[in-house]
């Protein structure tokens, strides 16, 4: 099975950043969200990168093409929450102020989380 595609195929959103590293050292990223496409029935791939921070990741699959690109979107915010947790921080690339957790939500997403009830104490 191939885990994605060769060509990335159309961009559909980009965004850019700066990285700063906890050492220090900035590194211009940019986040790149493919157009969903279909692998097979009730399959479909999404290409997604965070160029300039990780390698290319494998086509992001879902059910449908939304769920898909959900889940692309999904990754890019837990690769950026994961950087941040280990000390780096994310700067705009024309002022270089700083994005904060709420605006990272606002562009990619918020954390959920669901609790579970046990089925007896219902």
């Amino acid at each position: 099975m191939v885990l994605r595609r060769k060509v990335f195929g159309n961009v559909v959103g980009v965004s850019r950043f700066v990285f700063r590293f906890a050492d220090g050292a900035n590194r211009r990223v940019q986040i790149r969200v493919g157009k969903p496409y279909e692998v097979s029935f009730r399959e479909w791939a999404c290409p997604v990168e965070i160029r300039g921070f990780e390698p290319r990741y494998p086509d992001i699959r879902g059910g449908d093409s939304v769920q898909a690109l959900c889940l692309a979107i999904t990754l890019v915010r837990l690769r950026i929450e994961d950087f941040i947790e280990k000390g780096g921080r994310v700067l705009d690339p024309d002022n270089g102020s700083e994005w904060d957790k709420r605006m990272l939500r606002a562009a990619f997403g918020q954390r959920t989380t669901t609790r579970r009830r046990h089925p007896e104490s219902r």
